[in-house]
């Protein structure tokens, strides 16, 4: 599939190519979801979810679900990659068709470390972007167990203090805000109107309606539903636009508060 959706009361240009990529113009910057795949989540990872959760939002068992990247291309020229996925073939088919090639990476912004975000980070045991710095918040880093330690340190790593209640600036005109709990120092990033919010979500399906629903990945279950919902009602009341890296394509879109206390997302292009 081929389209490109432009809304001109919201004064933005979205370009879809396959199911792989998908650009979102800000006032300054190229924001381009790079997705590995689509598919189906399951059930098995989810705490709190309910029988009667599961009959409204998924009885079939499944709901919707990505491994996703994303390319930001700055007004000052820089590129930045925030995390890199597993770095598999439509990974690194994506980023080409871009016409942005590895060497030209300036910075790497890392949400956090588990595998399916860093796993790009080396191919054939060397550095995948070899010019790239690469970021984290402070709590990550220290978080990091040998394996990880190993990996990151083929970079210049540089650390930082994401903000608690509002962004702050870390690379050019890209900010982060802390959102702790899936992972001790898991970041949210920011540039523009569009905050990329890493895995502060899994299951769309059931997260945005019940945020209060954790998921077995979380490193503490308690501190990642109070940090979305933090989040989320930062993200509303200053109207962001949001990704996420297990969103399902295009991986952006707008939130909204629904009329029973939870969150209404609609993908971009569907307003």
């Amino acid at each position: 599939m081929k389209a490109i959706v432009t809304i001109f009361t919201m004064m933005f240009a979205i370009a879809a190519v396959g199911q792989n990529t998908f650009t979102y113009e800000t006032a300054t910057a190229q924001v381009t979801l790079l997705s590995e795949g689509q598919r189906d989540g399951g059930l098995n990872i989810l705490i709190g979810a309910t029988p009667q959760m599961i009959a409204q939002v998924a009885p079939d068992n499944t709901y919707p679900s990505a491994t996703n990247a994303f390319l930001i291309r700055t007004k000052s020229g820089k590129n930045v990659l925030i995390d890199v996925a597993f770095g598999r073939e439509l990974f690194t088919s994506g980023l080409q068709s871009t016409g942005v090639a590895p060497e030209s990476i300036d910075a790497i912004l890392i949400t956090h470390l588990h595998g399916d975000h860093i796993g790009g980070l080396l191919r054939d045991g060397k550095p995948a972007f070899p010019n790239a710095k690469l970021m984290m918040s402070k709590r990550e880093a220290q978080s990091a167990n040998e394996n990880v330690r190993n990996i990151i340190g083929q970079y210049e790593l540089i650390t930082f203090e994401p903000g608690d209640d509002a962004p702050t600036p870390v690379f050019d005109d890209i900010k982060a805000m802390s959102n702790y709990g899936h992972t001790p120092g898991h970041t949210v990033y920011f540039i523009d109107n569009v905050a990329i919010w890493g895995d502060m979500t899994h299951a769309m399906a059931f997260q945005m309606p019940y945020p209060q629903v954790a998921v077995t990945y979380d490193t503490d279950a308690t501190a990642a539903v109070a940090a979305r919902l933090k989040m989320l009602e930062y993200l509303v009341a200053n109207d962001y636009i949001v990704g996420g890296m297990h969103i399902a394509y295009p991986g952006l879109g707008t939130l909204q508060l629904d009329d029973k206390g939870g969150y209404l997302f609609t993908p971009l292009g569907e307003q």
